[in-house]
């Protein structure tokens, strides 16, 4: 989480999403996202706080968001982790990401979905297999 700022989500995996806002936000191993934030709160600086989830030793980091015109450091506490070993509150975050299916993006065809009888064949292979005896035994 970032100290008095929602995060976008506009981007998971390389495929675009609906915009949904959120207070933190779960980012496993490997995964990718592509967050946007607005900096329209007062100018001065802010925590931005980084955290282990599901790990026997729980790990916090901390980053500070400098705004150009600031004139005070970073203050009051850090933004509150996500529930500690919560996997239905991970759960349902992730179940909340959703393709925007309006977005001009890759993304993948679901498995039968490319019609290829509508396809006007344009060159014809045609392929030939034969069974030789090669050293006295037979080979395909």
């Amino acid at each position: 989480p970032i100290q008095g700022h929602k995060l976008k989500l506009v981007e998971c995996e390389g495929s675009h999403t609906l915009q949904n806002f959120y207070d933190s936000l779960d980012v496993h191993v490997g995964q990718s996202v592509s967050l946007l934030v607005t900096l329209n709160q007062p100018p001065k600086d802010y925590y931005i706080v980084a955290s282990t989830r599901f790990t026997t030793k729980d790990l916090t980091t901390t980053a500070v968001l400098h705004y150009a015109n600031s004139g005070s450091p970073a203050s009051g506490p850090l933004p509150p982790a996500p529930p500690a070993n919560k996997y239905d509150w991970s759960m349902q975050q992730a179940t909340s990401y959703r393709w925007n299916l309006s977005a001009n993006a890759a993304r993948p065809n679901p498995q039968g979905s490319f019609h290829y009888g509508k396809i006007t064949p344009t060159k014809r292979f045609l392929f030939a297999s034969t069974a030789p005896l090669i050293n006295g035994k037979l080979r395909y």
